[in-house]
């Protein structure tokens, strides 16, 4: 059997660009079409697997097929979640919200599903899911379930050379579903994680796999060529030579450029990743691109004497690919636990919170390919009891996993049993947030009463009752600050809120005729903003207000973009906006931050502190 060298290679750069994507999203943006990478891999190799059986025997073999994805999958699964789970009631309550729901729907394989109805967001870190990751296994195992059927029908009709227009129609309307149900400036959830909406790459995999193990039989029911006659000639016999077979010009064409278009294809790729975005071009035609380019760079590597091969041989790429799987599982739950960790256990965030959980994940992933994935694949059984013949080396290491295995699974029944319903974070913000409102009413300030038109700004320090701010959870979580710091300020914060709605807000205050003077908008850490919103907000306020925005402070992708947009917007406007650089404040200050790095400690000033003295150095300036 065939075996193809330098998938390994091409899994270890896709697994490195979703692990960056994961812990360091403003490096590297458009990692998440790694992913793609990742499941035309899988397509191509399960679509292989099954096409040879029937090539081999005439059946799909099911009864193996099903138990060895079975035993690919969960071994590693199982050791998983109780440890983490556990960890997560040792360490960190917040990593257990939803967590019963989480475990039962990834055994079952459908988070994905699961994660789209309860209205989780992929793209949203703000409070994430530990097992957010493994939508991809969910999708994983549902096409485990349809690409048998996908397979048969292909062979069935295999005598009319149009058995791969199955899964390219497959891949087709997946494609389009995704650009069609894609809404912009929404959440894209639903079509990132829906089976039906994302299975591009898996199906593109399957066409690839029958190009690669039927086309070049020609008819699978043909002949066999004939063995060469022996003929006599004197004393020796004398093969007779036959004929070296015709090679078409399309072949010998495609044999010279496909190392070159896999490269092509890798560095294409690899651009996309450090580029993209999560916006209209990524759902409407980006994903379907990576996995056309996906499909290209694995056929121009795995083709015989592609020079392709000598770098996607290289041992590290490798080593990131052959236990790609493993690394996948335990990376991202390790983050999210070093990150609530690393505050506590060190003076300076920055690089420990990565550094722990590299760690972390290169030693869980070593026990877990040692202690279970490894015997899985000989036996399952011999995971929790060792073989008799068994040396005693084994035999230690099973013991060890049951000892752990037990323990686990002790920690992970009370992390279930007394999972909370919501974060420490949410808890507190939605806290502040009933006491913002009772202060605000005390002081009337939401009772929206009338104020006199605003006089032209005489750019000297304001009060509080010459402030109206607005805001999103950040903002919220610095109320209490803002009133100390201004007291009487007319604060309207809410959690997840984005640019989007300031127009809406400033509206109503404008009919009220509550509008004040200096006008504090904090809305950058949810959404990327444009130039066009912040002029629509300018021109809503008058040119007899001073407009001051926040800049955003968070590892998001739209983040850098946003900040430089509105650091330009300020400087283009130096009259009436001024830019208050809290990213900066708070990369000076980490020390006052939550577990995710973004709300500062309710009983912090640091973020009022930055806009007073933003402003007072703004007026100072004689502007």
């Amino acid at each position: 059997m065939k075996r193809f060298v330098g998938l390994d290679g091409i899994k270890g750069l896709a697994l490195l660009a979703i692990v960056l994507y994961h812990c360091m999203q403003q490096r590297l943006p458009g990692g998440f079409y790694g992913v793609d990478v990742f499941f035309t891999v899988s397509g191509f190799l399960t679509a292989t697997s099954l096409i040879r059986s029937l090539n081999t025997t005439g059946t799909l073999n099911l009864v193996r097929f099903i138990p060895k994805r079975a035993v690919r999958l969960y071994p590693a699964l199982l050791l998983l979640i109780p440890v983490i789970v556990s960890a997560g009631w040792l360490f960190d309550h917040d990593m257990l919200v939803s967590i019963r729901d989480q475990v039962i729907t990834v055994l079952l394989g459908c988070y994905n599903w699961y994660a789209i109805g309860t209205g989780q967001s992929y793209f949203d870190q703000m409070n994430p899911q530990v097992f957010r990751h493994l939508w991809f296994i969910g999708v994983l195992m549902q096409f485990y379930v349809i690409v048998p059927f996908i397979v048969w029908l292909m062979w069935r009709i295999r005598r009319t050379r149009y058995a791969s227009l199955v899964p390219l129609s497959l891949a087709a309307a997946s494609g389009l579903a995704m650009g069609l149900m894609y809404t912009p400036k929404g959440d894209p959830t639903r079509v990132y994680f829906g089976t039906d909406t994302h299975g591009m790459g898996l199906m593109l995999g399957v066409a690839l796999a029958w190009w690669v193990t039927v086309a070049p039989l020609g008819n699978a029911d043909q002949e066999p060529e004939p063995t060469p006659r022996i003929i006599s000639s004197g004393d020796f016999p004398v093969a007779r030579e036959t004929p070296t077979p015709h090679v078409p010009a399309w072949r010998r064409l495609w044999d010279a450029a496909a190392p070159s278009m896999a490269f092509i294809s890798l560095i294409a790729l690899v651009s996309m990743t450090v580029v993209g975005r999560q916006d209209a071009f990524a759902f409407r035609g980006g994903i379907m691109l990576s996995s056309l380019l996906s499909v290209l760079l694995i056929a121009g590597t795995i083709a015989d004497d592609s020079w392709m091969q000598s770098l996607m041989v290289f041992k590290p790429l490798a080593a990131l690919g052959r236990y790609s799987y493993g690394i996948y599982l335990w990376h991202w739950p390790l983050w999210i636990l070093s990150t609530a960790l690393a505050p506590k256990l060190f003076r300076s965030a920055a690089p420990w919170p990565l550094a722990m959980a590299a760690l972390l994940t290169v030693a869980m992933v070593t026990l877990s390919w040692q202690m279970v994935e490894k015997p899985a694949a000989l036996s399952p059984l011999s995971i929790v009891l060792p073989p008799r013949t068994c040396g005693r080396r084994r035999a230690v290491q099973v013991i060890v996993f049951d000892l752990i295995a037990a323990l686990s699974l002790v920690g992970c029944v009370q992390g279930i049993v007394h999972a909370p319903a919501k974060t420490a974070m949410q808890i507190q913000l939605e806290q502040q947030a009933a006491q913002l409102e009772r202060l605000q009413k005390t002081e009337h300030v939401l009772l929206r009463r009338n104020v006199p038109a605003p006089p032209k700004p005489t750019h000297t320090m304001p009060t509080g009752d010459r402030i109206t701010a607005i805001g999103d959870s950040v903002m919220l979580a610095s109320s209490q600050g803002l009133s100390a710091v201004f007291p009487g300020i007319q604060i309207d914060a809410s959690v997840s809120r984005s640019i989007m709605a300031a127009p809406e807000l400033i509206d109503d205050d404008l009919a009220a005729g509550s509008l004040r003077q200096w006008v504090l908008v904090g809305l950058a850490t949810n959404s990327q903003i444009s130039a066009d919103q912040l002029d629509r907000i300018l021109a809503m306020i008058g040119r007899d207000r001073v407009l001051v925005l926040v800049n955003a402070h968070a590892d998001r992708a739209w983040v850098p973009p946003t900040n430089q947009t509105l650091a330009d917007y300020a400087a283009a406007h130096p009259s009436n906006v001024v830019l208050v650089d809290w990213d900066a404040t708070a990369n000076a200050n980490t020390q006052v931050f939550g577990p995710d790095g973004i709300h500062p400690s309710l009983d912090s000033d640091i973020y009022a502190k930055a806009v007073e003295q933003t402003i007072r150095q703004w007026v100072a300036s004689g502007r």
